[in-house]
C-alpha cells in the first residue's frame, strides 16, 4: 500500500493513497489505446479550434484509459471487464 508524504518527508500512515485497479480487459485496452491515439491525431488535422481541442481531449482520455487499464466510469458503475469468468 502506498501512502501520502507529509511536508516533513514522512509517510502519512493515516491517509493511504487510493489504489487504481485495472478494470478494463486487454482487448478493450488495446482498442482504446489505438482509437484514442488515432482520434487525437485526426483532431490535430481538423481546422477549427474547438474541434482540435475536443478531439484531442477525447483521444487523450481514451489513450489514458487504454494505457492505465482503469476507467473511472466503470469504477463508478461497479463494472470490471478485466475479470476472468
Amino acid at each position: 500500500m502506498e501512502y501520502q508524504m507529509t511536508r516533513q518527508g514522512v509517510r502519512d500512515l493515516d491517509n493511504p493513497l487510493p489504489r487504481r485497479r485495472v478494470n478494463v480487459g486487454p482487448n478493450e485496452r488495446a482498442l482504446s489505446t489505438l482509437g484514442g491515439a488515432a482520434l487525437a491525431g485526426f483532431a490535430l488535422g481538423v481546422g477549427g479550434f474547438w474541434e482540435i481541442l475536443l478531439g484531442a481531449a477525447a483521444g487523450t482520455a481514451l489513450a489514458y484509459r487504454g494505457i492505465t487499464g482503469h476507467c473511472s466510469c466503470y469504477a463508478a458503475a461497479g463494472l470490471n471487464t478485466a475479470r476472468r469468468r
